[in-house]
């Protein structure tokens, strides 16, 4: 019996071994340039359909220079990929030849907090400690600014957890006339921690909801095409058994489909299949397994 259970635990740790020697260059065994989920390092978003109307109605926003409008999706869905996207790839139309698009993310920030930062990205010279003066630094650069018809968009990310003197300081910044739009991102789940002032001023929902389980398959063929792998790697069974455990949230899809590629690897296997999937749901965080 003893001896059984050692061998058991020696399998277990074999096992564990080789995952993790082969977790580091996987994406060799699939044929790939390079890890498919890796978006940060190539600066790639998915623009499926529901990217598309939510990048639509951002360019609507701006073009019409419109004040503020509220991406509203649950956590996980994508809403910090589509605001640093829109930052590299600010939208340039006829009606506002020029944006300057800022990301900056609520967590933590105090009052005063934000037109700090805010200062430090738009000036730059470093992050400045005195709110007063760096609020008035922000309102030159914005007068400077329209007077040469370029329009700030200002992405406002985590504002669920924004601490109430923070959003009153984005309602200061509502109220001055100048060249502002604002998008405040919030997660469905926390859509209450939003001020009634910012809510109600709000002109525009942005939804960026989960995927369908046709998106979920999309994306991951376009993941894998991306970095050389254009042969289906998940059969669909795999694809709708991801769509059950991620619910269609896009954090957790991507941590079961690497894990799925890696466990893959290991085994040998040709394709992704719903076995596969089953067998690493058990080291997925609760949150995504469930």
């Amino acid at each position: 019996m003893a001896s059984d259970q050692h061998e058991t635990i020696e399998a277990g740790s074999t096992r564990q071994s080789q995952r993790k020697a082969t977790s580091v260059s996987y994406w060799r065994y699939w044929k790939m340039s390079g890890p498919p989920f890796a978006f940060s390092t190539r600066q790639a978003l998915h623009r499926g359909d529901t990217v598309e109307e939510a990048l639509a109605r951002i360019e609507f926003l701006i073009s019409n220079r419109r004040q503020v409008a509220t991406l509203i999706g649950p956590s996980g869905c994508g809403k910090t990929a589509l605001l640093r996207y829109v930052v590299r790839h600010p939208p340039i139309t006829a009606e506002v030849p020029a944006v300057h698009a800022v990301r900056l993310s609520l967590i933590g920030l105090d009052a005063g907090d934000m037109f700090c930062e805010l200062a430090a990205r738009l000036i730059g010279g470093g992050r400045a400690e005195d709110s007063r003066s760096a609020w008035n630094a922000v309102e030159d650069y914005l007068r400077s600014q329209w007077q040469e018809e370029v329009q700030l968009a200002l992405l406002l990310d985590d504002m669920e957890s924004a601490l109430p003197a923070a959003q009153a300081d984005v309602g200061r910044l509502l109220a001055t006339p100048l060249p502002v739009t604002i998008v405040l991102s919030v997660a469905q789940e926390a859509l209450g921690a939003l001020s009634p002032e910012l809510r109600t001023r709000s002109e525009l929902n942005i939804d960026l909801p989960a995927w369908t389980t046709d998106q979920t398959g999309q994306f991951l063929a376009w993941a894998c095409e991306r970095v050389g792998r254009p042969d289906p790697i998940f059969t669909q069974a795999a694809i709708e058994r991801l769509q059950q455990l991620s619910g269609g949230i896009a954090r957790c899809l991507i941590q079961a489909a690497d894990l799925a590629l890696v466990a893959g690897a290991v085994a040998g296997e040709q394709q992704i299949d719903a076995d596969c999937i089953d067998q690493v749901a058990a080291e997925l965080p609760k949150a995504v397994a469930a």
